[in-house]
């Protein structure tokens, strides 16, 4: 039984060392390529997330459109995948590109929304200004 085991073990053992790494594809993209690609699609995939409605109503397939603004197809994109997936530090290097765009991404998203609410509270406060002249004097009589 124990030789059982360590024959078992050993071919494991040999057919796990023998994997190969996927080639690097014909249209090989850089590290830059491929993680605009990826930012796209995790854009893509949050928005269907929050709003699959709105996808829908377009008629729009997501990976088709990322595929078409990054002119490129599925395959050459797996096939792109696939070799940065058998290459952990290439692949780790892509994630953290990612990453920096999204960063950038949401800093610029939380500064539009900062402005935004500034605008909005100071609209507020002209309202509440309008509101309490007119309080006090509905006729407008009095000069600001």
């Amino acid at each position: 039984m124990k030789k059982l085991m360590s024959l078992l073990f050993l071919l494991i053992i040999a057919s796990c060392s023998s994997v190969l790494e996927a080639p690097k594809p014909e249209d090989f993209y850089g590290d830059d390529k491929m993680a605009e690609i990826m930012t796209d699609l995790y854009l893509m995939e949050a928005s269907m997330t929050s709003d699959r409605g709105a996808f829908t109503a377009l008629e729009m397939l997501p990976h088709d459109y990322i595929y078409k603004k990054h002119d490129t197809d599925s395959i050459v994109f797996k096939e792109n995948l696939y070799y940065y997936s058998d290459r952990i530090e290439k692949y780790e290097n892509v994630i953290d590109l990612v990453e920096e765009r999204l960063d950038i991404l949401r800093d610029s998203v939380a500064v539009r929304q900062e402005k935004e609410m500034r605008l909005k509270e100071a609209q507020y406060k002209n309202t509440d200004r309008v509101l309490i002249n007119d309080i006090e004097d509905p006729d407008n009589q009095i000069e600001n």
